[in-house]
This record gives structure tokens, sequence and C-alpha cells, in this order.
């Protein structure tokens, strides 16, 4: 029966992060379907590129998966000419799991809107800082777009860290704002402690009713939904690909887990076959033309 040992997912970010909080929920459930345990190895750095690298090396066996994003998949191409390996041949996709959009964050008490803050900022260009988890990561491009559209300049600082490093500076208040997933972003949003003055997406957030979308804000131009799903080295066997995504699928229509991820901030969309690539391969299109409209070129 297959898995035969221990299950290795490499999630390519920081612990705690919207992908790593995703990859653990999931973990856990698909241990206890395959009876043995699924161990998570964060390897961030490089824009998501060195965890990638590493789950790409790994034995195509089937007991090493990628957690992928629009990041691995979409950005890291678009912005790196040498990048060593092309993700979409690189990796055989299991499953998209869902869409999860980017939420518009700010310190309490700075802008009661969007639009509030797009004044702050004209008032004093530059003087707004957003942080993000470094440069061609999803929440930089979304604040990048958000400037680009907006007409406003705002100080970038990256936390090498990871996104959690970020957003608790955010919360203490030594930056001004910052876009980061629905998945991370969600509990502190509830608790009070930053406020989600817009979603950068395509579609509102049903668990945020009142916070619109950039567009419906008066700031257009802005989508930027995000992806995530499941890998596997691209030599893995059709036979071993073909019992992971059965076996993933059925984890995922789980009434327990759908309601833990719906609450959680993502949108559920579980895509397998031809359908996922065809899926991600739009995507990754939609993050070029974000790159381009940003003017950020590929290194």
């Amino acid at each position: 029966m297959f898995p035969e040992r221990a299950v290795r997912l490499v999630v390519p970010f920081g612990k705690d992060g919207a992908s790593d909080r995703l990859a653990r929920a999931l973990a856990a459930r698909l241990g206890q379907y395959w009876g043995v345990d699924v161990v998570i190895d964060n390897l961030p750095g490089d824009g998501a590129v060195t965890g990638m690298l590493e789950a790409a090396r790994a034995p195509a066996d089937g007991h090493t998966l990628l957690f992928g994003t629009s990041t691995t998949h979409c950005i890291a191409p678009a912005l790196r000419r040498a990048l060593p390996c092309d993700p979409h041949t690189a990796f055989a996709p299991l499953s998209l799991i869902g869409w999860a959009p980017n939420l518009m964050l700010a310190r309490p008490g700075l802008a009661r809107d969007a639009q509030a803050l797009v004044a702050l900022a004209r008032a004093a260009p530059g003087k707004l800082r957003y942080a993000s988890a470094g440069a061609g990561q999803t929440i930089h491009l979304c604040a990048a777009l958000f400037a680009r559209r907006a007409g406003i300049t705002l100080t970038h600082v990256p936390y090498a860290a990871g996104s959690m490093a970020g957003l608790e500076d955010l919360m203490a208040g030594r930056v001004d704002l910052m876009f980061d997933n629905a998945l991370a972003a969600l509990p502190f949003v509830r608790a009070r402690r930053v406020e989600a003055l817009a979603v950068a997406a395509s579609l509102a957030l049903p668990e945020l009713p009142g916070v619109p979308t950039l567009a419906e804000a008066g700031i257009p131009g802005c989508e930027a939904d995000i992806w995530m799903g499941l890998f596997v080295p691209g030599a893995t066997a059709p036979a071993i690909v073909r019992a992971l995504a059965h076996d993933i699928a059925i984890v995922l229509g789980h009434t327990d887990l759908i309601a833990e991820l719906r609450g959680a901030g993502l949108m559920l969309d579980v895509v397998q076959g031809a359908a996922c690539g065809e899926e991600i391969r739009a995507n990754a299109l939609a993050w070029r033309a974000i790159i381009d409209t940003c003017g950020i070129e590929a290194a």
C-alpha cells in the first residue's frame, strides 16, 4: 500500500505564514488517512526558489511533495531568467487546492479605508512603509501593483524571516501597511490587531463581509488571485501520481477540513489532471502581466 513510509512535504516558505498553515492542516489529515507521518520541511529563501529546487531534486518515488503556489510556478519563472528548472516541467501537479486572496492591511488607526490611505500617501510620498516577505513574493507584488494603480509612492520594508515577522511589526505599529494572505491574516483582523481595508482579488472574501475589493474601493486593476497546490517531481511514475491525487481528493472532501479551510479564508477549488496545469499556466500569464505593470525586470 502506498505510501510505504513517512512523506516529506516541502514548503518553500517560512513557518506560521499562509502556506505553512495550510500545509500543516493538510499534512495532519493526509497523515491520518495514510497511517504514516507527513513531515513539514520549511525551506524558505530566494523568493521560494530554494525550497522548490530542493523538492525538484528529490527522488521521484512519491514520498516527497511540494507545496506550490503562484510564487513557485508563476512569479519565480517570470522574475528569474536563469532559473535552474522550469517548474511546469520539473513537477507533476497532484491537485490545485484553492485560491486565497491577499488582504490590504493597515496598522490600527491609520486609515478608515483604502481611499483614506491613498490620501495619506499622496500627502507624504514615501513616508508610509509597507512590509513584505521579500522582493518577488506575491505580497510584495500586490503592494507594488496597488501603489502603481493608485499613483502613490510607498517605501518597501522586506523581511527575510518571512511574512509573519512583517505582520508582527505591523501590529506593533513599526510599519504602516502590508498585503498578506487571508490564511495568515484573518485571525489578527478578527482580533482587531490590524485593519483589513480591502481585498486584492477579483472577488470579495465571504469571511470578511463589508470589506470591499480594491476595485470596489475605487482602485481597479489590482486583482491578484493566488492559488495553492500539491506537486511531485516530474519523473514520478503516472501510477503513483494517480494514487496520490486520488487520496488527496478524498482528504480534501472531508467535511471538517472543508469547514476549517473556508473559515480560514481559502476559496476551495479542487482541480486535478490536465485542467490543473491549464489553470496554473493561465495564472502565470496574469502574474507576468502584473510584473510588467509594476515595471519589475527579470534578474
